[in-house]
Formats: C-alpha cells, structure tokens, sequence
C-alpha cells in the first residue's frame, strides 16, 4: 500500500519513516479535551453569573458570602482560561510554527474581531453588567506575536505583567489626574457602561476605557491572559504538573491574602481612602472588601497598589486574584477522576460552551428588566444556573458546540484554513 500523501510544502529527512496510516499528521494535531479545564471555566461562568446577581452586601449590611468568594476572581480565572484554551489550540505543550502558526494567528484575529462585534452588541441589551467580551477580543490580538514561545518565557512575562502592569495603570492615571483634575478625569476618563456601537464615535475614550479606566483594563489584565498561554503550554495531564498549579496558585493566594488583610487593618488606611473617595469610615471599611469604582480616585497615593479590594487593579489585588484562579485550575485537573464522573457532565459540558452560556445569561437578564419581573435574586440566580447546567448536559449528550461556539468556529475558518489544524 503506497504511503500517505503528505502537503507539498512539508520538507521531511529522507530516511525518516511514513507515520501509519492512524497516526496523527503533524499538520493537524489533534487536541484532546482536559475535562478539568472544563470544570474550571465552567466555575468561572458559574462565578461571573453569581456576581451579577447577587447583591454585594446582606440585609443585615454584612457582605455576600458569594460575592467575597467570586467577585473580581471568577472574571479572571475565565481569562486565565482563555489563555489556556489558545494554548492548548496552537500546539499545547509544543507551539505550532510556520505555516501553521500563522493560519491559527489569523484564525484568531478573526475570532478577536467576531468577538468585539459581539461584545458592542451585547452592550446595547443595558443590563448592569460589565461585560468582558470586547476586551477579551483586544487580549486576543496581545497574545498573537506570543504564541511561539514556551512556557518558561512566558511564566517570565506573565510575572512581570502581573506586578508592572498596575504600576503602569497608576502612573498613567495619576498623569491624567494631574493634566485635566482627579475628579474631572475619574468621570469623563471612562465609558461607565459596557461598550457599545455609538462608542465607536468616540474611539479615544473608548480605548482609554479598554485599556486603563474601565472595568477590565487590559493594560494589567494582559498578565492574565499570558499566564494562562504559560499554563497551557505545560503538560497538563500530568498529576504532578496539576498539583504544582494548585500549590503555586495557593501559595500566592495565601500569600497576598495575608498582605492584604494587613493593609487593610493598618491605622490609617480607611482613614486615607474615605478622605480620597468622599464615604464616611464606616461605608469605606465595607467598600474596601467589596468594591467600588470611587476607589481610583485614591490615586496617586500608592497606598492603592496594596489594596486587596476585587477590582481594584492593585498589584496585591491582582496576584490575589491569579493565585486563587490557578488553585482552582490546578484542583479542577486534580479532580479529573471526580470530574469524569457522570454526575459532573453538566457542568464539564457548561465549561465547554461558554460563550453561548455568557450571552444567554446576559440577554435573561435584559428580558426580566423588559418585562418588569422582579424575581429574588437567590430565584433568578438559581434558574440560571440550572438552566446552564441542562445546556451543558445538552452539549455533553449531543457532542455539539453550542450555537455561539459554531458560528464563530465557522466564521473565524476561511474555506483555505479548514484543512489546517484540528478542533
């Protein structure tokens, strides 16, 4: 039987053998799904959902236990992620090159651009939500030039990001302070809403929002991304790998948490953040553990960097934020025993459609204020979330994509590309 055709442009040694035929050819390699990797960015999904429902503070004017545990943490472990999923799809362990690295690149910008479409269109649903989608399309495109490297450059950059990117976010602002006024530029240096189709006439404002003042500046959160690309490139699979993830993870966790929670008790610092962003100490002290735009205005003063608060962009805020998320990665590939049992398929099958569950919860959320429905938050709450584990259940049986991930698994391929690279 005459050896397997191989593409014109591949160059291979003369003596090296032809693979059998049920080999895997080196310019589809086929990517096998972690169900871990699942589990975790259903959590992520799952987190993001309880967030944008729940309120931050009880009636008894206590914070929300689920908030504390996912706000300004699920958000990131759902980037993280992202960086993992390009990972895994240009190569895993071993990067793609070539000719295949440059059709995944544009593959992916593709995706980024059929992203930030969607991102403006969810922002015309006016739900308060800060939804992520458009800068995710704008660290999709940062991580194009970084698909070729290894994991240990990588882990290098993410590092450096992860503490230099607040410091650049604080020296910008504090610039812009200075230039045009703190309050002047804390309230018209930003969108205030997610983006939406009539932000494009104010592209200025628009990429500063994106970048350094919004919700999600990628100016930092780019550290996510690339430690979640460093994370994708190590084996995965491998028990100890796993455990050196949640190890690491829990560590700077710990770590920054301690810290944090220093600060915070330190005399002093309610004092100064009341002062900067005009509550009394009472309403700052509880402010300081759930969030709060107002708290940029606490820059220039450096005591910002330190703060724990989730959303706060801080360097300590930042690396709590990435420890937690890599803990919960790292447990969720430890567990894979546990998440292969058929009792978590729906949730392993929520992670693997999450952008079609992302929407779906955000146009929900618009239709209850349509309407006018008032539901209790632990009732809307609940609904979701057994209405994205059915789906994920669904997309489990059926081995389908879900609606979302189709189409843009369609329109991110041209018709050149489809016999480049598997799923």
């Amino acid at each position: 039987m005459a050896p397997p055709r191989r593409a014109a442009t591949r160059e291979e040694p003369a003596l090296r053998p032809a693979p059998p035929p049920a080999a895997v050819r080196p310019d589809r390699p086929a990517r096998r799904r972690l169900p871990g990797v699942d589990a975790a960015r259903a959590i992520a999904l799952l987190g993001m959902i309880t967030v944008h429902i729940v309120d931050p503070v009880t009636a008894d004017g206590a914070p929300h236990p689920a908030f504390l545990w996912f706000a300004g943490r699920a958000s990131v472990l759902f980037v993280l992620l992202a960086g993992v999923g390009l990972a895994l799809s240009t190569g895993g362990a071993t990067p793609a090159t070539g000719v295949r690295r440059a059709a995944l690149r544009r593959r992916i910008a593709r995706r980024a651009g059929l992203l930030f479409v969607l991102g403006l269109a969810c922002g015309t649903l006016g739900v308060p939500v800060a939804v992520i989608l458009c800068h995710y399309a704008l660290l999709f495109l940062l991580a194009l030039p970084l698909l070729g490297l290894r994991a240990r450059a990588l882990g290098l950059i993410a590092g450096a990001w992860l503490v230099l990117g607040p410091v650049l976010v604080f020296a910008v602002v504090a610039a812009a302070q200075a230039a045009v006024g703190r309050q002047e530029f804390f309230v018209g240096g930003r969108l205030w809403l997610s983006p939406g189709p009539a932000d494009l006439l104010r592209p200025g404002l628009l990429l500063a929002d994106l970048t350094v003042t919004g919700y999600y500046p990628v100016l930092s959160w780019g550290a996510f991304l690339v430690l979640g690309l460093a994370l994708g490139r190590l084996p995965l699979d491998r028990r100890r790998v796993a455990a050196g993830i949640l190890g690491g993870g829990a560590t700077a966790w710990a770590a920054a948490g301690v810290v944090g929670a220093a600060v915070l008790r330190a005399p002093g610092t309610v004092g100064r953040v009341a002062a900067a962003i005009g509550t009394d100490p009472v309403e700052t002290a509880l402010t300081l553990r759930t969030g709060e735009p107002r708290l940029a205005l606490l820059i220039p003063d450096p005591l910002w960097l330190a703060l724990p608060t989730p959303h706060s962009g801080s360097v300590v805020a930042a690396v709590l934020a990435a420890g937690w998320a890599c803990a919960v990665l790292g447990a969720c590939l430890l567990a894979r025993p546990l998440v292969g049992h058929a009792a978590l398929r729906p949730l392993v099958g929520a992670g693997r459609i999450p952008l079609t569950l992302y929407v779906g919860h955000l146009v929900v959320l618009a239709l209850v204020d349509a309407t006018g429905l008032d539901p209790a938050d632990g009732a809307l709450l609940t609904a979701l979330v057994v209405l994205s584990l059915a789906a994920g259940l669904a997309a489990e049986l059926s081995g389908r994509r879900g609606p979302l991930e189709a189409v843009m698994a369609r329109l991110s391929r041209t018709g050149g590309e489809r016999a480049v690279g598997g799923r």
